[in-house]
């Protein structure tokens, strides 16, 4: 998978004739979308990880335009089967299935007869691109078959002079700029970006914190400062004056200061976001519109497609706990079939001292490109809280007081399960847990 990174992520880009720039390697598809065939048989994550180190996802479908041009396209680069950015989580029900770019629920379908067909195949779909099945869809066992792949970026705009050209920005690691300077304290850092007619980076969806962890991979930093500055305690701004439309803040970090970094360690889960002092020195990434390029803090939706969620501005880590009155309303999403990440699940009546007698369970999904992970930042259950992989195995299943922990599902579907019938008479309160994809 590496070699991706070397063949296009370091490379600079190439302008089409007219109409929409694409990165080079990819081609401009009915001149709205950035694609490129890939023909190693991969399976699912893998092609997903692929792509989102090119700061994209598997291909999106939105009409029956891009359907053919998709079909084309992996014709001429002789793949009968290619994996597109699409995951189910139902049989035959295709509300449940949701595009990769977090556009919402599939509304062009072009599924072969009885698809979707989750249950024994799986959740990831294919596209067939030969014969007279060519264009259809289907299910396919996500971590069983491996086949080749399309991976869908966003356009941008030409700078010749740019290096890491992603979605009309051009980006600038500390670590290759010809000042010398690799890290210093925030201040400094910002001062370093506006030189150069740039700010510290802000950052807009998951998409672009993986491009931001792929441009650091292998440079053997650890963190880096983004730019955002606190106004409010646990409240920041970008500092390039951008909306705060996307957070990605660890929900089991403690430290408090007035800046932000971003974790790039080797740690599965890493690009999350902790507050840190601004006075220490940190390695930094400068982010700078490049001219020419339309204003947008997130990718826009094409015409005729469902607009993406707007993504809360405080993470669910910040809410504040709800008052310990039996007579409110239930917040805890206690059996919920399909809760999708970002969000936030408890155990039934927390966090009241005394909670309910009440079994319930959670079936906690995160969109295709991204695994579940489960942050615990207040956990006090007499029974154990049993958590399980999509196919049915337990994972863990704690219980009683403990400090707050992180759980990482293997794949993007985790089922928790939960009988509250002696918390209250042994004075536990419950648990609250932080959804977030990874």
């Amino acid at each position: 998978m590496r070699f991706l990174i070397s063949l296009f992520l370091f490379s600079t880009l190439i302008s089409s004739a007219v109409g929409i720039v694409c990165p080079r390697g990819f081609s401009a598809v009915n001149n709205q979308k950035c694609l490129r065939a890939f023909t190693n048989n991969l399976k699912h994550l893998e092609a997903e990880t692929d792509c989102s180190y090119l700061g994209g996802t598997l291909v999106t479908i939105k009409n029956a335009v891009e359907n053919r041009g998709v079909a084309n396209l992996a014709g001429l680069a002789g793949a009968n089967n290619v994996w597109i950015g699409m995951f189910c989580f139902a049989t035959g029900n295709t509300t449940t299935c949701y595009h990769d770019d977090n556009s919402g629920v599939v509304a062009y379908k072009s599924f072969a007869s009885g698809n979707p067909a989750v249950q024994g195949n799986g959740g990831c779909i294919y596209m067939s691109t030969s014969g007279k099945t060519s264009g259809q869809w289907y299910s396919a066992p996500c971590e069983v078959i491996g086949m080749p792949f399309i991976c869908e970026v966003p356009p941008t705009v030409y700078d010749a002079t740019c290096t890491h050209n992603y979605n009309g920005y051009c980006y600038y690691p500390s670590f290759e700029l010809t000042s010398g300077t690799t890290s210093t304290t925030y201040q400094k850092a910002q001062a370093i970006c506006q030189s150069m007619g740039a700010n510290m980076v802000s950052i807009h969806s998951k998409p672009e914190v993986d491009y931001i962890r792929a441009l650091f991979l292998n440079s053997g930093v650890t963190n880096v400062f983004l730019g955002a500055q606190a106004f409010l305690p646990d409240t920041f701004d970008w500092v390039d004056g951008s909306h705060w439309d996307f957070d990605y803040t660890n929900p089991l970090a403690y430290v408090k200061g007035s800046c932000l970094q971003m974790d790039l360690s080797n740690r599965p889960n890493n690009g999350m976001w902790s507050e840190t002092n601004c006075q220490l020195t940190n390695s930094f990434l400068c982010k700078k519109k490049i001219s020419g390029a339309v204003a947008a803090s997130t990718p826009q939706p094409m015409a005729g497609t469902v607009p993406a969620v707007v993504e809360a501005r405080v993470n669910p880590k910040f809410h504040n706990a709800l008052p310990h009155r039996q007579e409110l309303l239930d917040f805890s999403n206690c059996n919920t079939t399909l809760y999708m990440a970002p969000g936030l699940i408890t155990s039934f009546g927390y966090p009241n001292t005394k909670p309910p007698a009440t079994y319930c369970t959670w079936r906690v999904v995160s969109l295709g490109p991204y695994r579940v992970a489960l942050y615990f930042t207040d956990f006090s259950v007499y029974n154990p809280v049993y958590i399980y992989d999509e196919f049915g195995n337990l994972i863990t299943s704690p219980g009683y007081n403990q400090s707050p922990f992180a759980i990482l599902g293997p794949t993007n579907i985790v089922t928790l399960k939960h009988d509250s019938s002696y918390d209250g008479a042994y004075n536990y309160h419950g648990f609250s847990a932080t959804v977030l994809p990874y």
